[in-house]
């Protein structure tokens, strides 16, 4: 591979042809390297850079064009700059069948963020330091106003995981132009220190074993009551309940099947067809039928005999109301619907839940708190942390520990006091003086191993 650098200006001989080594203090140096063939076209490929002020600056660019060839990590942009890729980027998303949901995320992200604060930066100059800036400013407490966040809702300060959703799009775009051979690295990937530790974000809020069980007894006399049941027992995600079908539960009524999801997506995040309801073709807005989106979301899950009693009661009820209506009702097999068998809005189902916890005076969590507090009752009760895993359709146990690690040190707790008990009982009983309790105990606190 061969190189050269040679001056752009307009300065000409006698005869009118420019010249290549002019002497005066004007006009900006380039340079071209021969970088092969073409394997698509056979043609020669040449890389041209100008705009550099001085010869020196020239060849040590020059010199790093040669070195990335050499070592196979060059990359050519094709002049692209950032909001140019991230819109072709987004097409090629949603051509591809991706989730409305995902496409809609993604493309907020990039109009509202990306694009304003480094649309204009060329690819192959796009460097960690601007994302690691642009992030900076993103988690900023903003000190008058609120800003707006992915639901809608306002914020003084952005939560960690929601900054670390904006730097995940951005990834995966530059990936995409990685594996198209735009950039040499994903600048990106990676932890990023202007993403705050996830440490300092909120703790999951879960209700206690009496607190659930008295909202239960209070929601007792809904029609959808057993689709709390199945929530607080067997922690199914809202999207699943509203999407759980009659086809879906075993003949036995142990357990149901997830197999399909009904998300919330509003008209406008919605792409032609999405609001199309697979079952009766029509459009039904603010909900869209979708199958789960992992393999380990696509699983069976057992139903606790409370579950399975009101489950029972619910499908009698189901069948009056479908009389009731007769040839009007709005058949889709769903076991939690309108009372015209049209499909729950997820929007207006969480709403509802906030408005019973409300009125029965316990602590304000969201629906998909239940979630969490299905998973403390079953680590308290000794189910292990597998099929805790299985049952809540997380990708691996890894990832249930590192959600859930709060929660399991009550139940740790509780089954190691368990476990100690065993050796306890054949040991004498041992008291501790008041002199030694006083020392052991320095202003409340224990002194141990200090």
């Amino acid at each position: 591979m061969r190189g050269s650098v040679r001056k752009r200006c307009q300065c000409r001989d006698s005869e009118g042809r420019r010249l290549k080594a002019c002497r005066k203090n004007h006009g900006s140096w380039s340079f071209t390297v021969d970088a092969g063939y073409d394997s698509e076209t056979g043609k020669r490929k040449q890389i041209t850079r100008s705009g550099f002020r001085t010869h020196a600056e020239a060849s040590e660019a020059m010199t790093r064009v040669l070195a990335a060839l050499d070592s196979g990590n060059w990359s050519d942009d094709r002049g692209l700059k950032l909001d140019a890729w991230l819109d072709q980027w987004l097409d090629e998303f949603a051509d591809r069948g991706r989730s409305p949901k995902t496409l809609a995320l993604y493309r907020a992200h990039v109009v509202n963020f990306w694009r304003p604060r480094l649309g204009h930066v060329r690819l192959r100059d796009l460097r960690r330091a601007h994302v690691e800036r642009a992030l900076m400013d993103l988690g900023k407490r903003q000190t008058s106003g609120r800003q707006k966040g992915n639901s809608g809702s306002y914020a003084e300060q952005r939560a960690a995981t929601t900054i670390d959703g904006y730097r995940r799009t951005l990834r995966t775009a530059l990936a995409a132009a990685y594996r198209r051979d735009l950039i040499s690295s994903n600048p990106a990937a990676g932890r990023m220190d202007a993403i705050p530790n996830n440490s300092s974000d909120h703790q999951l809020r879960v209700w206690e074993p009496g607190e659930t069980a008295r909202f239960l007894e209070h929601i007792a006399g809904d029609r959808l009551a057993v689709l709390y049941e199945l929530a607080a027992y067997g922690g199914l995600r809202r999207a699943e309940l509203c999407g759980l079908r009659w086809s879906d539960v075993d003949r036995d009524g142990a357990g149901v099947e997830i197999r399909q999801t009904i998300v919330g997506l509003t008209r406008a995040q919605a792409g032609p067809g999405d609001l199309i309801c697979p079952t009766c073709g029509r459009e039904h807005v603010g909900r869209l039928f979708k199958q789960p989106k992992s393999r380990a979301g696509r699983r069976w899950v057992p139903l606790a005999p409370p579950a399975q009693a009101a489950m029972v009661e619910h499908r009698l009820t189901q069948a009056e109301e479908r009389a009731m209506f007769g040839s009007d009702y709005r058949e889709h097999d769903l076991i939690f619907c309108y009372i015209d068998g049209d499909p729950l809005r997820p929007d207006l189902l969480s709403r509802e839940f906030v408005q019973h916890s409300q009125d029965c005076s316990l602590p304000p969590i969201r629906l998909h708190d239940m979630r969490h507090g299905a998973c403390s009752l079953m680590l308290s009760g000794g189910v292990p942390i597998e099929v805790v895993q299985i049952i809540l359709g997380h990708s691996s146990p890894a990832v249930t520990r590192r959600v859930y690690a709060h929660l399991m040190r009550r139940a740790t707790a509780e089954q190691f006091e368990a476990a100690t008990e065993r050796l306890t009982l054949h040991r004498r009983e041992q008291s501790v003086s008041n002199d030694a309790r006083n020392r052991a105990f320095d202003g409340g606190e224990l002194c141990i191993g200090r």
